[in-house]
This record gives C-alpha cells, structure tokens and sequence, in this order.
C-alpha cells in the first residue's frame, strides 16, 4: 500500500497520462490470473507456509524496485510480478484463515481483513507524515525491508498452526491443466457479486490520491487522506462485523450498505469537486465525507460475499479463494481499464462514479445471504 499511496509521484517518474497509467497498474492482473490458476492447487499439496514464505519475500523485492524505474515497461513488468505474489499471498492467507475459522468456530475472516484494512491505514498515516521529507525510494525501500523482515518473523510464530501438506480432504492428484480444468466450478452470480461491492475499494486505492491531488488541487502529502479516511471507515465497521451480524442478517447488510456507501460517494465527490472550484478546503472536506460513506458501505461485503460462496461449495478453502479470484480479477481487470480511459477522457471525478454505481448494484444480490441473524 505504500505505493499506492505515492502513485501521482510513480505517475509522474514514469512520464505518462491517466489513461497509460490505469491500463497499465490494470494489466498486473496477468500476475494475479496465473497465480489464481496455480497458487490455490499448490496451497493445497504443500502447505501454506511454503507459499506465504516465497509470495512474500518476491513480492517485497518486486514493490522495493519500483521507485528506482523510470521506463513505463518495466513498471508494467514489476505490476504484474507484484500482482502474482500478492495474489499468491492472498490465496494462502485466506485459506487459512477460513481454516482456522471452521477451527475455532467463530465468526473472524471480516476481524481479519479489518486487520489488513489497519496496516493499510498506518500505512497511509505514515506516508501523510513522511511525504514531504522523504523521497520516493528512501519512503519505499525502507518500509519492505522492514515489512520483510517482521512478515518473516509473523511466518516463523505461526507455524505450528499452518494448513500442512493434503490437510484438507480431496486432494488433487496432480497440477495439470486438464485436471486443474476439471475442478474449476464457476460462480457466475457470486463473481458479479464480488466485483460490484469491490470495485469501490480497488478505485479508491488507485485513484484517491490522484483525484485529491488533480481534480482538488491540494498538495502531494494531502492526497493521502482520501484512501485514509476510507480506510479508517473499512476498520470501524469490519472490527464491528459481529456485533453488526447480530443485529441484522446478511441479506439485511447487503441491501442496507451499498445503498449507503455508492449514494453518499457519488454525492460527496461530485460536490466536493463542484465545491473546490472556490473553495478547496471545502471541496475537501466534503471529498472525505464521500470517501468516508464509501468505507462503510463497502466494508464487510466482500468477506460476507466469501462466506457465502464456501458455503455453496464443497472444494478445500484454498482452491475456493482462487478460483473465485480468477473470475473476479479477469472481471475486475475490465471494469478497471475502463475505469482508466473514462478517467483520462473526462476527469478522474466522473470515473469514479463508475465504482459508486456498482457498489449500488450490490444491493440486487442480497438474496444470497442468509435472512437470519448471526
């Protein structure tokens, strides 16, 4: 996330527009889909700690690296190796999480993503402080050696609770292509599902700052704030998930929210832009509302849209996590690339209606969950 942070600065290096730029950070989902393809098989026949400990090693020399490029391709080349080992991280890392879910019976993968929203926070709230002090590469470089080394640390302490070697039931025999192909189960309905109520989060962290910076005029540190304030929402409500699932049912939440979250973005980033034509303080601060709305309305969709798609499937978690990411990052790679050349063509503020109109279109997909309360 510290590089998502400083985009406009990695924009700017490279020396080319929005619509460049967008396609380009777009196209890293090649990455994502051979990793998808593969990394939820490989999980399953080696063990997590294995695929944690190479995806995170690869991915933090991938992201150290891209402070010091200036040519557009190589950019492109580090996006879609940044793509793989993240995905690849994140294959392993939900396995086990819903893993020890069923373990301990209790409802923690929302808890857990509130935990990744947290780090991107402090994240955010780092690169706020340091922006106008730090260079680029000195800001990048020391926060991936440092990240390194504690992800190896988090590896070592949690080894005796990793997914081992053929755990989980119906082990695959082999990785071929054919028998990878017969165990794909397309989820055409939970796909479109996911990608709707994500949408919003992918666009705010490629396009807040970007937005704040270009169409709000304010300075490079303070176009950090949008994706902070977003995710500062995501943690309120993702570390409330079960509190909230007392109260209403899945269906309920996923009517409610969306509603919230793309009326309330659409709104406040229109007028904020309307607003800093005279006034940028006060386009800013209404901005930050909308990105604030946006958070809670897309907080707890995506893990309550993963728990329903397990419950709708008998595959081991791993190769859930990746199949349905495969179909969700080919899906959200167009939506994303459209995204980019809508931004480029009018204004990265009439893009970003895009995201706020497909986490309204959530709400069409509330009968999958369930109509009890937790």
């Amino acid at each position: 996330m510290s590089t998502a942070t400083r985009f406009p600065e990695i924009r700017d290096q490279l020396n080319i527009n929005n619509g460049t730029f967008g396609t380009y950070l777009s196209l890293g989902a090649i990455g994502g889909v051979i990793s998808f393809i593969l990394v939820g098989h490989l999980v399953h026949s080696i063990g997590v700690k294995p695929i944690v400990s190479f995806s995170a090693t690869g991915l933090f020399l991938s992201i150290g690296l891209v402070p010091h490029i200036q040519k557009p391709i190589y950019w492109l080349v580090l996006s879609i190796l940044t793509a793989f080992f993240w995905v690849s991280f994140h294959i392993a890392n939900n396995a086990q999480a819903i893993h020890r879910q069923e373990e301990v019976g209790e409802l923690i993968l929302p808890k857990l993503h509130g935990l990744w929203s947290l780090g991107a926070l402090i994240t955010s709230i780092l690169a706020i402080a340091i922006t106008p002090y730090v260079t680029l590469a000195w800001h990048i470089d020391v926060v991936v050696i440092a990240m390194w080394a504690l992800t190896m640390y988090g590896i070592f302490k949690s080894t005796p609770y990793f997914i081992k070697k053929n755990e989980e039931a119906d082990a695959f025999p082999n990785l071929s292509p054919i028998g990878i192909a017969k165990t794909f189960k397309f989820q055409p309905v939970i796909v479109i599902a996911m990608v709707l109520a994500m949408q919003t989060e992918f666009s705010i962290q490629d396009w807040s700052a970007i937005y704040v910076k270009d169409s709000l005029k304010m300075s490079a540190s303070t176009s950090i704030w949008g994706y902070a304030v977003f995710i500062s929402a995501m943690i309120i409500l993702r570390f409330n998930a079960k509190r909230m699932a007392a109260k209403w049912s899945e269906r309920e939440l996923i009517t409610k929210l969306p509603i919230l979250g793309g009326v309330g973005f659409a709104v406040c980033i229109s007028l904020g832009t309307w607003l800093s034509e005279t006034n940028r303080i006060l386009g800013f601060i209404v901005a930050l509302v909308g990105f604030a709305l946006a958070g809670f309305g897309s907080s707890i969709l995506a893990p309550t849209i993963f728990a329903i798609s397990f419950r709708k499937t008998s595959l081991p978690s791993s190769v859930v996590v990746a199949q349905l990411g495969l179909t969700q990052t080919i899906a959200t790679f167009i939506a994303k690339v459209i995204i980019a050349w809508v931004a480029q063509a009018t204004s990265v503020t009439v893009a970003l209606m895009i995201p706020a109109l497909m986490l309204l279109a959530t709400t069409k997909f509330s009968h999958l969950g369930k109509d009890t309360k937790d």
